[in-house]
């Protein structure tokens, strides 16, 4: 039976059909591997209807077979390949090798626009970032943050956290850069942990400087965890 990952219709009886019974009794050996909790994570459903699903009192649909296949970050086709157990659920980050010091660089990350993904555990993602639709992977040029984050050194922002003390991707006069960025009650300070390199300071009483500045996200992990 050829199950596509873009099953879709003007409506969903496609993904209401239940699965052939061999392939429901194997993916109820497979589910059982894990814990239900976890399960209900990855596909976004209750523990009570894993419960269900394992024990056979529910049926496990297209539909619920496309939601295990989306946590898991797999593809439909190959979830039916694995030797019995489920495989580490991976999430994907995309990555943005763009030079800090050049203009061009913000649109394509708030975007999202890139062909690479890092992989990380799924679960480890969750469990540090909760939210992970917004997590960018970029490169830093320069040694202005240095001893905190070297030349070449790959950071995550979360675009979602853009205030608060902290070292934040950010755009100014259209170029883009990473610095420790300090919320005043009239302006923002852009400092570099380099104390060679100068404090850039964001009046946000004054139009031009305001229309400037956009804070793109946060720096939240270095290889450790900011």
């Amino acid at each position: 039976m050829a199950i596509k990952n873009d099953v879709k219709s003007k409506n969903d009886d496609g993904r209401r059909e239940a699965l052939p019974a061999s392939l429901s009794a194997k993916l109820r050996d497979m589910l059982s591997s894990r814990s239900q909790a976890e399960i209900a994570g990855l596909m976004d459903v209750s523990v009570p209807t894993v419960q269900r699903m394992v024990s056979g009192n529910s049926p496990i649909t297209i539909g619920k077979l496309l939601r295990l296949a989306d946590g898991l970050g797999v593809p439909l086709e190959k979830v039916f390949s694995l030797d019995g157990s489920l495989p580490a659920p991976e999430g994907g980050i995309p990555i943005h090798d763009v030079s800090f010091s050049a203009g061009g660089g913000a649109e394509i990350i708030l975007a999202g626009e890139s062909d690479q993904r890092a992989m990380f555990p799924l679960s480890w993602l969750r469990q540090q970032f909760g939210k992970i639709d917004n997590l960018r992977m970029v490169r830093v040029a320069g040694d202005s943050m240095h001893p905190t984050i070297a030349d070449g050194e790959w950071v995550i922002i979360d675009l979602d956290r853009t205030s608060g003390p902290g070292i934040f991707a950010l755009r100014l006069h259209d170029q883009v850069y990473i610095k420790r960025l300090q919320f005043q009650s009239s302006r923002v300070l852009a400092i570099s942990d380099n104390p060679s390199h100068e404090v850039f300071v964001i009046n946000l009483k004054d139009r031009a400087d305001r229309d400037a500045f956009q804070v793109i996200g946060r720096v939240v992990w270095t290889g450790k965890m900011l």
